[in-house]
Parts: structure tokens; sequence; C-alpha cells
């Protein structure tokens, strides 16, 4: 009764790894939305334009605590901005507290 048992769990465990092998791999992107998602909205391009308006801020202030905060905050807005649609907005506002937290005015 013992051959039975196994043969069993070898089928079971070819079905799992056949249909694990089946589907495609599915690709997302590492941060936010590509341009043609139908995810893309106004939020999000807010989000990536603070972003990109941080990182080059960030990267010629000098080494301070406030920086530190900054870049926390700017970090925690990204988290946020690629959730979801309701978090995003959240995410945008948290990175344009940070780029006030360093001096620079957010240009949206």
């Amino acid at each position: 009764m013992l051959i039975p048992r196994l043969a069993l769990a070898a089928v079971a465990a070819s079905v799992l790894t056949a249909s694990a092998m089946a589907a495609p791999p599915i690709m997302f992107p590492l941060r936010g939305h590509p341009l043609d998602s139908k995810d893309h909205t106004p939020v999000l391009e807010q989000c990536a334009a603070y972003q990109s308006e941080f990182t080059k801020a960030a990267a010629e202030q000098p080494a301070s605590a406030a920086l530190v905060e900054a870049q926390r905050l700017d970090r925690e807005g990204m988290r946020y901005c690629d959730m979801q649609e309701t978090k995003a907005t959240q995410g945008a506002n948290e990175i344009a507290e940070a780029l006030l937290m360093i001096g620079v005015q957010p240009s949206l």
C-alpha cells in the first residue's frame, strides 16, 4: 500500500509544478506605472515629477538631519505612490513636504 501513496504524491507534485510552469511570467515595473497603463493618472505624473525634483535637489544638499528626514519622507511617499490611486495623492504630498524640508518649492 505504500507504493500507491508514493505514486499519488508524485502525480500531485507533477501536476502542481506543471501548472506553475504553464503560466507565463508577469513583469511588473519597479517603480510607478508605464505611461500607456490604465493606472497612469495625473497624480502618478505628479509623484514622478516630485521624485525627479527631489533626487536632483537632494544631491546638491549638504548632509544634515533635515536631509535625512526629507529622504525618509521621500521614500515613504514613493511607497504610497506605488500602492494605488488613493494612496498616490498622499505619496505626492509627502514628497512635496520632503522638498519643502530641503528648501525647494515643488514645481506642480
